[in-house]
Order: C-alpha cells, then sequence, then structure tokens
C-alpha cells in the first residue's frame, strides 16, 4: 500500500517523499494547492461565538476531503481484496489548538472514524500555526440576517429525496425551526437546493428556516477520484460548527435505513466499496470525535433510519408535498448530471430513487425524462452500470423471502451496526430484518406492476438486450423464493431432539471493553487478564472479517505461532491457555445463567488452521450486557 503524502497549511514537503500533496487553504487565488472554502449566510454574532478549535477542525475536514478528491484509488477491479483500493494517508497540519489535538483520545477517535468511513488508513502530525487565521476569514458577513433566529434542529440537507422529506416532516409535521446546512458541490447542486428552499419558504410559516450554504473545492483543479468516501465527515464536520453556533449539541441526518446500511449489492462488492455515509458506527464515531472535542455530549441521529425508500417518499405525501419530489437531486454522477441537466439514471442512488417514488405510486410528479437512462427500458453499458442495476433488483428479490435466519447468515454486516443501535440486539436484528424484508418487496412489486404492464401490450418487443426488463426472463416474484442453505439444515425441534442443548438457538452476545480491559458476556459476567487479552486478539480478526462482508465460515483463522507470537507466549502456554479460558467461560456461564457452551462457541480451533472467535458470536457495545446499578 503506497503512502501519500500530505502537506497543509503552506507547510513544505521534505525532499525525500515522492507522493505529496500540498493543500492550504489561506493560500493566494492563483496558488495550485489553494482550497477554496466559504461559509454563506452567517451573521457576526454567530461566528464571533466559535472557538479556534472547532475552525481547526474545518480545516482539518477540508484537507481531508481535498486529499481524498485528488489520491486515486487504482483501478476499479478489487484484486486481492481490495489492496488497490484502500491508500495510506500521512497529514502534516498547522493547527491553533496543538495540545488538544495531540491528544492521544482524539487522534484515534479522528483515525478511527475516517478508517471505517473510507477503509483507508490515516496518521496525523500536528504542529503550532505560525500565522492563524479566524473563522471569520472564511465568512462574508451578512449581517442583514435574522439575529434571533434559534433553530429547533440542526439537519444537513443535500437537496436529495431524504433530507428533503426530512426538513418537510419536521417543519410541517412536527412543527419545528430548522437550520439547513448544504454542501454545494456544483452550480446545479446549489441552484436545485436554491429552489427547493425557495418552494419551502413560501409554504411554511416565516422563520422556520434558516439556510447555510457551504463550498469546499480545491481551487479550479477536477478531481480525480470521485467516490469521495470522506465526504459525509466534512459534511458532518460542517453542521458539527453550524450546531455550535447556535448552542446546540446534536444535529440530524436524515436518510432511509435500507442505505444507511447500505448491504452490498452483489458478493464482490467489498467493505467501503458500499459506502457509509450515515452508517450507525460512523455517527457514533462522529459524536464520539465531538464529544471529545468539546469535552461534553454531542449527538448525531437519523430520524429516518426505520424507514425504506419509499417509506421516506410517502413522507412527501403525507405533507402534501409531492410536487416538490422532481426539484429533488438524488444523483451521485454530479459532473455528468450537470451536462445532461438529468439524473444519470444508472448509479445506485439514482435506481433507488426511481424504485422509490413508484412503489410510493407517486411517479406522476417526476416525468421518466428526469433521467438519461430509462429504469427499465434504457440500454446500460457493459459493466458496473449494468453488474448494479441486475444486483440491486436480485438482492431485492432476495430480501424478499428469505427468512430472518438466512437473512442474518447471509448479511454478516448488519452486527456491525447492531452494536450502536438503541435497544436490545435480538430486536435490533429482527427490526432491520424485516426492514430490508419491506424494502425487497417493494421493489419486487415494481418489477412485476412493469412486467405485467408491457406483457399486455406486446411491450417486450425490440428492447435493447443490455435493458433491465430484458434481464429479467419472469416477473421477479413468480421466480421460485430464495432460500439459503443454512435454510435447508433441520429445523430447530429436530436439532433439539438430538442435541438437549439446542445450541442453534441461541447466539452467544459478549462484548469487549478496552478502557477497562474486561469481556463482558451477556447478563454482565465479566473476565479480565488473559482470558481478556485471548479474545480481545482473536476480536480483532473478527471485526476486520464483519467490516469486509466475509461470510462466516470462511472467517479467518489465526495460526498458533502468530497467536503465541502476538501473546508473547510459547505455543505448549498458548494451548494451555485456551483450554484453561475454555474452561473457566463454560463453568462460569453454566453455574450463572444455566448456559452450557459447546467448546468451540467462543475460542474456535480447527486442526493445521488454528484458532478464531465463532463467527456466529455477536459483538455489541459493553453497556448493551452490563446490568444496570440497582
Amino acid at each position: 500500500m503506497r503512502e501519500h503524502f500530505v502537506f497543509c497549511g503552506g507547510l513544505i514537503a521534505t525532499p525525500n517523499k515522492s507522493a505529496i500533496l500540498h493543500l492550504d487553504a489561506n493560500a493566494t487565488t492563483a496558488s495550485p494547492s489553494r482550497i477554496n472554502l466559504r461559509i454563506d449566510h452567517i451573521s457576526r454574532r454567530l461566528a464571533d461565538n466559535i472557538p479556534d478549535l472547532l475552525t481547526d477542525m474545518l480545516e482539518v475536514a477540508a484537507y481531508v476531503y481535498c486529499a481524498d478528491q485528488f489520491t486515486g484509488r487504482g483501478t476499479s477491479r478489487m484484486t486481492e481484496m481490495g489492496a488497490e483500493w484502500r491508500r495510506r494517508f500521512r497529514f502534516k497540519i498547522p493547527v491553533r489548538c496543538l495540545s488538544v489535538w495531540k491528544n492521544p483520545s482524539i487522534l484515534d477517535a479522528l483515525c478511527d472514524t475516517l478508517r471505517f468511513l473510507s477503509e483507508d488508513e490515516y496518521a496525523f502530525e500536528f504542529v503550532e500555526s505560525a500565522k492563524p487565521q479566524p473563522l471569520q476569514s472564511y465568512i462574508p458577513f451578512e449581517d442583514s440576517i435574522d439575529q434571533s433566529f434559534a433553530p429547533d434542529e440542526v439537519v444537513l440537507f443535500s437537496g436529495g429525496l431524504d433530507s428533503l422529506a426530512g426538513a418537510i416532516d419536521a417543519i410541517m409535521g412536527a412543527g419545528k425551526r430548522l437550520a439547513l446546512v448544504s454542501h454545494q458541490s456544483s452550480t446545479m447542486v446549489a441552484s436545485k437546493q436554491h429552489g427547493l428552499l425557495a418552494t419551502l419558504r413560501d409554504r411554511t410559516p416565516p422563520g422556520s428556516l434558516f439556510h447555510i450554504p457551504v463550498a469546499i473545492n480545491k481551487g479550479h483543479s477536477e478531481a480525480v477520484e470521485f467516490t469521495q468516501r470522506t465526504r459525509s465527515f466534512m459534511f458532518a464536520t460542517l453542521a458539527f460548527i453550524v450546531a455550535r453556533m447556535f448552542g446546540r449539541d446534536d444535529f440530524s441526518f436524515y436518510e432511509n435505513g435500507v442505505v444507511s446500511i447500505n448491504l452490498p449489492v452483489a458478493e464482490h462488492v467489498l467493505g467501503a466499496r458500499a459506502s457509509r455515509t450515515t452508517h450507525p458506527q460512523f455517527l457514533a464515531s462522529c459524536g464520539r470525535l465531538f464529544s471529545l472535542m468539546l469535552q461534553r455530549d454531542f449527538t448525531l441521529s437519523n430520524p429516518f433510519f426505520w424507514k425504506t425508500k419509499t417509506e421516506v417518499v410517502k413522507v412527501l405525501a403525507k405533507n402534501n408535498q409531492s410536487d416538490l419530489i422532481s426539484g429533488s437531486f438524488s444523483c451521485a454522477n454530479v459532473r455528468q448530471a450537470t451536462k445532461l441537466n438529468r439524473h444519470c439514471g444508472v448509479c445506485s442512488q439514482c435506481v433507488d430513487r426511481r424504485f422509490g417514488i413508484l412503489a410510493a405510486e407517486l411517479s406522476a410528479h417526476e416525468s421518466a425524462d428526469n433521467y438519461a437512462v430509462d429504469l427499465f427500458t434504457g440500454a446500460h453499458q457493459s459493466g458496473p452500470a449494468l453488474t448494479m442495476i441486475e444486483g440491486y433488483v436480485l438482492r431485492a428479490q432476495k430480501l424478499a423471502t428469505m427468512s430472518q435466519h438466512a437473512f442474518t447468515a447471509s448479511y454478516g454486516q448488519i452486527f456491525r451496526a447492531v452494536e450502536w443501535l438503541a435497544g436490545l440486539p435480538d430486536d435490533n436484528v429482527a427490526r432491520l430484518w424485516d426492514l430490508h424484508r419491506r424494502h425487497g418487496r417493494e421493489v419486487v412489486s415494481v418489477v412485476d406492476q412493469e412486467i405485467e404492464r408491457r406483457s399486455s401490450l406486446a411491450g417486450f418487443l425490440d428492447l435493447p438486450t443490455d435493458c433491465l426488463l430484458s434481464l429479467i426472463v419472469s416477473p421477479v416474484a413468480k421466480q421460485p423464493d430464495h432460500q439459503d442453505p443454512v435454510e435447508a439444515e433441520p429445523t430447530s425441534g429436530e436439532q433439539a431432539e438430538a442435541d438437549p442443548y439446542d445450541y442453534s438457538l441461541k447466539r452467544t452476545l459478549l462484548a469487549i471493553d478496552k478502557q477497562a480491559g474486561r469481556v463482558v458476556f451477556e447478563g454482565g459476567l465479566e473476565f479480565g487478564g488473559q482470558i481478556y487479552g485471548l479474545i480481545e486478539l482473536l476480536a480483532e480478526i473478527f471485526n476486520a472479517d464483519i467490516n469486509t462482508g466475509t461470510f462466516p465460515d470462511q472467517h479467518r483463522f489465526v495460526t498458533a505461532p502468530i497467536l503465541a507470537d502476538r501473546l508473547g507466549i510459547d505455543e505448549p502456554s498458548l494451548r494451555k491457555r485456551i483450554s484453561r479460558a475454555r474452561k473457566k467461560l463454560t463453568e462460569e456461564l453454566l453455574e450463572k445463567f444455566n448456559r452450557q457452551l459447546l467448546p468451540d462457541d467462543v475460542i474456535e480451533n480447527q486442526e493445521w488452521k488454528g484458532y478464531r472467535l465463532n463467527p456466529y458470536l455477536l459483538l455489541v457495545n459493553p453497556s448493551q450486557l452490563r446490568r444496570p446499578p440497582s
């Protein structure tokens, strides 16, 4: 993995660095390292309350975002488990509050948040800023605006369907006053946002909306990387700063839960190739970073997490605002959409948007001509676009018909989200299954309706061979229900007769509390010392496999020599330690909770392969397993 060195704020690179990018938010307009950063519609009263630390945060986020844009990821082929996809960044950034940025907790939280979001590796070196610029240098003040405005909620507003529905529901449904924060990545996106806001202002009580648009780009240069996985970190940082301007300790992303979890449309979509823009872990990680910076709790929420795209679109109809659908913008291919003056129709966001509108029976409010490529009859270029649309529909058919057992076995990625959700883990797993099942059924119903409509009109004649309808040989809902191999196993009753303990019916829940050096089991049973050290080490591999979407039976083992070396012991001592740990776990769980474990239920061993945590374990937050004080 090649290292990319990013020198920021006018710092000069040392000569022996090869892959170097210079970025400077305060460079002259003509400088090639110039970052343009502008925050509009702010009064001096609001900006004067912002400490230097948050100005640092804004610059750090802008540097990370621009480095992401101007550092390629290699080819689109995910060879060697995505080795070319992942990059390693080393930033050197001048800051105003050096002692804060050198705090190991804040540095770890920053790196962890970015690593999960983009799947790149990050290292930061912070130095004292020689000529610090205040936040005001990025703001053309507008003191004519209402300085008495106090929002009930700060909301990220992209101009897409979800953020539009969220804003409308909060204002018209709940009577809230909103501060809307927008990143304007192009003049076309800015135009869409302003058009929607003008209409909203006409339809809502005076003083309901306060809009803060922010522009961040690198001079006049063209980006080389368009996945831009760190964009949502920059977006969240903007909302964080605006929230603090208004004295608030929270803000909201509005996005449907299917997109937030973003299960891969196909098995080859590894890791962060499926974006994690509003994933529960990302929101929690950002909240942790911002809380550490403020030294008090700061929270990010997603009020639409338990809704599908169709259910979000219906929020517009519920508030009698369906006519705003056509004015919203959801396309991921902003550059292409700008040239065409319409949605591309082939990116995942366009496909998801179109299915959601059709399933909500609101297609009368958006012409099919709003898309360069028609959802059903448009020809798709061979490659990613064709693979994506086919995978999207096949995954929907699978989700519509699979049982909860098959869902959890097929999509281990959901357990990466469960520990960050409020409520009981088992309840959340069931709700995630139901959420995705509803989504699958909505997509399937749209496909079947389209096929039925065309069958009576001889509508399959002369269709392009690479359009969606040509790929579907029969109505999706009429195809055999998906049956995962795990569902071919004997029933739980049959397994219970063969095994009186019926181990298959209950997953073992545990949590790793690194701060306390304890591993916590369901019910609050805790172990430290050697048991903690062993399980914590194996959990590193377990979490890495979960994060890359590895199927349970393909989770990696750690060989005995490597595991012994990591623990600083020899192999005979390792075998004794594992034997003692298994025995201790079995005895304690049986005594305290009458829970019988098999030897491999927690620490699994296979001859010649080594050791691993059982891939069907469920890792959650320690607070979810510890019992509150009575």
